[in-house]
């Protein structure tokens, strides 16, 4: 990786070429730079165009709203946001996914009635012990679904747009946002996350997009403030590492209002994720 580029036209120079090229570059808050006058339309492509040119500008890119770089981290913040990112659990902050919300009979049979139909709910009833809980009746669901590739395809339907980019939130306005790192679990010290304002939440996700980047290649494109898109280069195996990541990514994404099962599954189907926690 060459040296950290800090002139705006070297930056340009290093675009040039690219879908980037001609853009405005300019300087942004916390020794970030800013490309100016991306189409939103294009987003992955601009994206793909900076992240490419970073071996160049020792800077990784991410889209933000115009406005919203709001903090200016020093160095020993950044080299003590680093080291906890990679010793810290995430999900020992992030824990939304693991509730255990008490389900009796009545709970259980309008559950696998609405979601896998009539046929199923004595098979429901004999298999699970009652009373039994939420996360309970969500993996023996998502287990039973796996059994049964057809159910799993009339369960699934309707669910497509958890697939693929199509739930990615589109913005009339945006900005490309060169941090002055290549590490982008460091992105959380300058671009705000809903999900981030809890105790202890900055560092967890600066450790849950660490981890993601190393166990899946996942990429941080875009933060919205209370949306987050990231592309995977990996994806899960159906079974429990869907279930694992499913599970990590809606404590992540507490708004994203999906099954556990069904994001499982789409997980194991496209290569685009989408974060979503709102007040």
């Amino acid at each position: 990786m060459a040296a950290r580029m800090d002139d705006a036209g070297d930056i340009a120079a290093a675009l040039r070429g690219t879908a980037l090229q001609g853009h405005p570059v300019g300087e942004g808050l916390g020794r970030t730079f800013l490309v100016e006058q991306v189409d939103p339309a294009r987003l992955l492509d601009a994206w793909q165009a900076a992240h490419t040119a970073m071996p160049a500008t020792g800077r990784w890119p991410v889209f933000t709203l115009p406005g919203d770089l709001d903090h200016e981290p020093d160095a020993d913040e950044l080299a003590d946001l680093d080291r906890v990112a990679r010793t810290l659990d995430p999900w020992s902050v992030y824990q939304r996914y693991g509730r255990e919300d008490a389900q009796d009979q009545g709970n259980v049979e309008r559950y696998v009635r609405a979601f896998l139909g009539d046929d199923m709910v004595a098979s429901a009833l004999e298999q699970l012990a009652l009373p039994t809980t939420s996360t309970a009746l969500q993996r023996w669901t998502y287990d039973t679904l796996l059994a049964d590739p057809e159910l799993a395809s009339r369960a699934f339907s309707g669910c497509e747009y958890l697939v693929g980019t199509a739930r990615w939130h589109t913005c009339p306005d945006v900005q490309l946002v060169l941090l002055p790192t290549t590490s982008q679990w460091l992105a959380p010290a300058w671009v705000p996350y809903f999900g981030a304002t809890r105790d202890n939440g900055m560092p967890a996700l600066a450790a849950a997009v660490r981890q993601w980047d190393q166990r899946w290649g996942a990429a941080l494109i875009a933060a919205w403030g209370t949306m987050l898109q990231l592309t995977a280069q990996r994806r899960p195996q159906p079974g429990p590492q869907a279930w694992e990541l499913a599970g990590q990514l809606i404590a992540v994404g507490g708004s994203l209002q999906c099954e556990q099962w069904q994001l499982a599954i789409a997980l194991t189907r496209g290569d685009a994720w989408f974060l979503h926690d709102r007040p």
